[in-house]
């Protein structure tokens, strides 16, 4: 702890250091920087601890690969079949600013100004459990189609 005896002392001796101890606008600036640097080192570990999970875009079944946007069939006759498979169907609505395209939906409602159809997708998610050493893949499948590949924890 320094005393006012001690920063006269200083002073004395020629040492300025203590002596902007002493200027409040000095003070201020260095409170100041001690905060920001604070905050800076505070908001680098925060960020560094957020556990950034991206889903995998592809998966490989030995020596082939599948991505999303293939059929199901490909993924079937690479992978070969799934160890478990859940199969439901959504109810979506897809909205379009004009009248929509009549070869593909027949039917349509008003909503406000714009135009809305009722869609029901077709969803299965298939789960390839590789053993206790690898981890589970889960594909998302839409229509037909691989719409997601993600990576679960490991298997049993």
């Amino acid at each position: 702890m320094i005393f006012d005896t001690d920063i006269f002392i200083w002073i004395q001796r020629g040492n300025q250091k203590p002596a902007k101890l002493n200027d409040p606008v000095e003070l201020e600036r260095s409170c100041s920087m001690k905060a920001l640097i604070s905050l800076v080192i505070a908001l680098c570990a925060l960020v560094a601890s957020i556990n950034f999970t991206e889903p995998a875009l592809a998966m490989r079944c030995g020596s082939r690969l599948i991505s999303e946007g293939d059929p199901r069939d490909k993924l079937a006759n690479e992978c070969g079949p799934p160890t478990n498979v859940e199969t439901w169907e959504e109810e979506r609505y897809h909205h379009y600013d004009a009248l929509p395209p009549s070869n593909q939906y027949r039917e349509f409602e008003r909503y406000g100004s714009a135009y809305r159809v009722k869609v029901f997708v077709r969803v299965e998610l298939w789960t390839y459990n590789y053993g206790p050493s690898r981890f589970m893949d889960y594909v998302r499948i839409e229509n037909g189609r691989v719409v997601r590949i993600y990576s679960g924890g490991y298997g049993y």
